[in-house]
Formats: structure tokens, sequence, C-alpha cells
């Protein structure tokens, strides 16, 4: 199997607002792009050969943003669903309602940190798409978001995942562990759920009361009740998302590696994943590969925390007093 990295693509294109997904979608190519509601990046009335993929259809989606205070433009953007249901099951849900063949491509944007297994989703699209196709997916970086202070997603929760049979009660713990630690930004007051990197100031966040969140756990595991939870349930930030790739491919769980990946912008990033070649790695191949994944993880934890910022600022202190003293003894020639 392939030990490459996958390659880093120049962010900078992209914080103008053009969407990266949009990369892997080939004229006249057949995709499928995953629960795009109020923001499809590949619309069919913009050409595309796109099969829509969303637990609801149009009707009770356009229903659902108008209920959030959606504008009508917004509503009508929304488009018509080709396979109705839960897209961690896609393979059965497009199979089950008649979808046979193969497809180009698939995207999908802020859905993969919500999938009660995401193994089985990686499986899954590995078998719809065609030779050459490409998984190409939009992902919160969880340091800028209110999943900051959350450890990051593990190769062996996800492979722990896959055994699991979700009931009310583990939704109900998903949902304590998600609420309990969220945080938030405070920008001169006003609390919010997402920033960008450079915003993500840790003298500017602030973590909740978890108290409301644990009686809510008592009374929903009290009454077995299931409170359909469709939060995050993994957290990454870009090295941490290959780490975790690397070591699925390697214990043979997905035939997907990534192939590019696109550092964050406006706090999210992005990944494209193919099916990777097979051979072999050595056992040093993989420990430098592992290694060199979670120390890049540990560089990106860095950069939000405390420390970082203090020295960041000290280093610009210096900066200038370098400066100064540079302006000043040329001054005194």
């Amino acid at each position: 199997m392939s030990g490459n990295a996958g390659k880093t693509v120049d962010a900078a294109p992209f914080e103008h607002g053009f969407t990266p997904l949009l990369r892997v979608i080939r004229p006249g190519s057949l995709g499928i792009e995953i629960g795009p509601f109020l923001h499809p990046v590949a619309a069919k009335r913009d050409g595309y050969r796109t099969l829509v993929v969303d637990r609801y259809d149009q009707v009770a989606l356009r229903e659902k943003a108008r209920e959030r205070g959606a504008k009508p433009a917004e509503i009508e953007r929304i488009e018509p669903v080709d396979f109705v249901g839960d897209a961690s099951r896609l393979l059965d849900l497009v199979r089950g309602q008649g979808f046979t063949g193969k497809v180009d491509w698939i995207v999908s944007s802020h859905n993969f940190e919500h999938l009660p297994d995401p193994i089985r989703f990686l499986r899954d699209c590995e078998a719809l798409l065609a030779p050459g196709g490409s998984l190409a997916m939009i992902v919160p970086d969880k340091r800028c978001c209110f999943d900051r202070f959350h450890p990051a997603a593990t190769a062996a929760g996800m492979i722990e995942a896959a055994q699991v049979i979700p009931t009310p009660a583990s939704e109900a713990w998903a949902a304590f562990r998600q609420f309990s630690s969220s945080a938030v930004l405070d920008r001169s007051g006003t609390e919010t759920i997402a920033w960008g990197l450079a915003e993500s100031d840790p003298e500017r966040m602030l973590m909740g009361d978890p108290r409301p969140h644990h009686a809510r756990l008592q009374r929903q595991l009290t009454k077995g009740r299931d409170p359909d939870f469709c939060g995050h349930r993994w957290r990454f930030t870009p090295a941490a998302f290959e780490a975790v790739l690397f070591d699925l491919r390697i214990l043979g769980q997905v035939g997907l590696e990534v192939d590019e990946l696109i550092p964050t912008v406006h706090g999210e990033f992005t990944v494209t994943l193919r099916a990777a070649a097979l051979g072999e790695l050595t056992v040093e191949e993989i420990r430098r590969r592992r290694t060199d994944l979670r120390l890049r993880a540990d560089d990106e934890a860095a950069v939000v925390s405390r420390a970082y910022r203090a020295l960041e600022a000290e280093l610009a202190a210096t900066r200038v007093e370098l400066a100064r003293l540079g302006a000043q003894a040329a001054g005194g020639r």
C-alpha cells in the first residue's frame, strides 16, 4: 500500500469563497452530494450531474429552512433529493432505491464528523466510486469551533464505533459528551460557536456549565428515550484526520487514503480521498509515518495554546524593539 503523505495544496485561492470541492468534478461526470441543504456545491440547476442524498426530501427540507428563518432565495436553492435516508448507510441507501451504477465523485461538507459509523461510510464511498474516482470532504477544524477543548478522534474510537449498535443510551451519552465540553468564543460580549483560526484566542474562550446537560442525560437514561442526536461525534485538525486515515488504512479497515489536503480556511479544511495502490510498508516506515503525523497534530494544537500565543507576542515585541534600536543606531552614525 502507499505510504506517501497526502499532497498539501495552497489554501490561498480558497480564502475568497471558491469551494475546493469543485476541484474533483470533471465536466459531464456523475457524482453524489451528501446533504447540501441550503448550500449545494454541485447544484443540478448549474448543470452538474448530481445525485443528492439527504435524510429528508425537498419539501421537508424547505419547511425546515423556513422554520430556521432562511431567506427565500436560499430556500429556493434547496435541491430535489434523489435518495432519502441515512448517509451513514450510503451503499444500502442508493442500492435499495434502485441505483446500480458507479459515480465519479462524492462531495460532502460538514457531514463526516456527525456519522455514527464513519468507517462504514468510507467503505460505502469506495464501493460506489468508479476507478480513479474521488471523495472530497470539507471538515471543521476543532480548533475553530465549539469542539475546541474536545480530544481529537482516533482510529481506535472509530473501529469501536463500527462494532456498536446505537441505542437510546449511546445517543444520550454522545449528546452529553458534546454539550458538556463545548466552548464558545467571546466577541466583545457576543458568544459564537465558530471562528477563524487566527481568531482562536485562548483568552477569549469560555466553557459552558455542564450541569444542565448532565441533568438532561439522566432524564434520557431514565426514560430510555432516543434524543435523536445529530451533533459532532468526531473531532479533527488536518494532521489528526490524516493520522486516523493512515491508521485505518494500515489496519485494513478502509481502502482510501488522503490524496490532497487543503489546510484550514475559515475554520474548515478540505481532504480528497482516493483508493490507494496496494503495496507493502516496512514496520519502520509505518512507525515513522505515524509519529510524524502525531507530531504535526501536536504542532497544530500548540498554535492555539496560551503558551504559543504568549511567545508569539513576546517575539513580536522583541522585533519592534530591535527595529527601534536599529533605527536609533543608524541615526547616530
